[in-house]
């Protein structure tokens, strides 16, 4: 994610002008740290009560044989930061609101049994 979409989501988010400044702050020197950030507020990736990940999450994230870290700022944001380009793509497919979001393919079409192509499937 871009640094400045980051700081422009806490920057809105947080009242007080001085914490908001500090967490930018912070944001940008984690930002330099590590090549792929995601902001994963509204992500599938919080316990229940969002101070940690899921365990589910860390699991995966160790499986991906790169290095990562979790960062939540004090003001409620987290922050992932992994060194691997491969790993950040997966990540933002597997665990992002949007991969969420995606509609379910259309079940008027199916993989026809005897041909390559997909034909329709028509219901009686």
């Amino acid at each position: 994610m871009e640094l400045e979409k980051i700081i422009e989501a806490i920057a809105a988010s947080t009242r007080d002008e001085e914490l908001a400044s500090a967490t930018c702050y912070e944001v940008e020197a984690y930002v330099r740290l590590w090549p792929f950030v995601f902001l994963v507020n509204d992500w599938d990736v919080w316990n229940g009560s969002k101070r940690a990940l899921k365990l589910q999450v860390v699991r995966w994230l160790e499986n991906q044989g790169t290095a990562y870290d979790f960062f939540q700022i004090r003001t409620g944001f987290g922050l992932i930061g992994v060194k691997d380009q491969q790993a950040a793509e997966a990540f933002e497919r597997r665990w992002s609101v949007e991969s969420r979001e995606t509609p379910a393919s259309n079940r008027d079409w199916n993989p026809h049994p005897l041909k390559s192509t997909f034909e329709p499937v028509f219901a009686n």
